[in-house]
């Protein structure tokens, strides 16, 4: 198939069972590998979808040369980045100090301008930095994915209808799913109930945080729990909670490249995590979906720094 640009080639991902990881629970795990998306990422979605709304709207006017600023070190700016670099815009990101310096590097390469903000302020210090530079520069558009109603609205319109296709012939009892802007359990979980009235929708974060309860804390699962309930968040359609450990995520990750052989970074890994968690509450052979939002490669120096000794093995050659 022969795309007319990069653009062209989002979404559609597959899904995929872990089979190792579901005989040991006993119930059936699949994965939407998001991360086969262009970018690596679910977040290119939301940042295809978030310009175009901002251009059908007026804000935006594609190859004119404005500039959007995003407070996002992670996927979203990755994201955004390839989607400007291709409508003709500049980007201004505004990512935490404590980010991977890896993807700070990438992003710069893409082309982008890089702020950093003072981590020690909180989960949300680098929204609250992107409002000051935006005051500063009014001319700035600011999609601001975690009150953007494209975001929610992109995964109801994509993802959640590749899913619903390619589950046709199966039930699902379970989604499993991260929160961070809320957007993909919101938009894919609405409609997945839709389709399987009793679907359970269970919603995982850092230990130490409690969304439902509007509890925060400092943690070093990215992408998780961002220091606030995210407007765009709807907590009616989530029917549990699942807390994780850093260190189970860390594990995770690096078990599972092992045994099912599935790159994935530490928000990927803990939804694994809360299954685990779950999986004897539910029945034998239970269908399990959730999410890879990307791949371990931004990871690696973290995950190696702290799993080292408990993998290697000898060479017997």
């Amino acid at each position: 198939m022969i795309h007319q640009s990069l653009l062209q080639a989002i979404g559609n991902t597959p899904i995929v069972r872990l089979p190792a990881l579901s005989s040991v629970l006993n119930i059936n795990v699949f994965a939407k590998l998001e991360s086969f998306n262009p970018g690596g990422s679910h977040k290119v979605r939301i940042a295809y979808a978030m310009v175009q709304d901002a251009e059908s709207r007026g804000i935006l006017t594609r190859g004119s040369g404005q500039t959007v600023i995003e407070p996002s070190g992670g996927n979203t700016g990755i994201g955004l980045a390839m989607v400007c670099n291709n409508l003709g815009y500049k980007l201004v990101l505004v990512i935490p100090d404590n980010y991977s310096v890896q993807k700070q590097h990438l992003l710069r390469l893409y082309g982008a301008t890089v702020v950093q903000s003072d981590s020690s302020k909180g989960n949300n210090s680098h929204g609250e930095k992107a409002m000051e530079l935006q005051l500063k520069h009014p001319n700035y558009v600011m999609l601001n994915q975690q009150r953007n109603a494209a975001n929610p609205e992109v995964h109801r319109n994509t993802t959640a209808q590749e899913i619903v296709s390619d589950f046709s012939e199966l039930d699902m009892h379970c989604f499993v799913s991260g929160i961070g802007t809320g957007g993909h359990i919101t938009g894919i979980g609405e409609v997945l109930k839709t389709h399987w009235t009793d679907l359970k929708v269970i919603g995982v974060e850092p230990i130490q945080c409690n969304i439902k309860s509007n509890v925060h804390a400092p943690h070093k699962i990215q992408g998780l729990s961002i220091g606030l309930v995210p407007p765009i968040l709807n907590l009616d359609i989530v029917d549990e909670m699942v807390g994780v450990d850093y260190e189970d995520c860390v594990r995770m990750a690096a078990n599972i490249l092992k045994t099912d052989s599935i790159s994935m970074g530490l928000s990927s890994a803990a939804n694994l995590v809360a299954i685990k968690r779950i999986a004897d509450s539910l029945r034998p052979g239970a269908n399990v979906l959730t999410m890879v939002y990307d791949g371990i490669e931004s990871y690696v120096p973290e995950i190696t720094q702290q799993t080292a000794g408990l993998y290697e093995q000898p060479c017997t050659a």
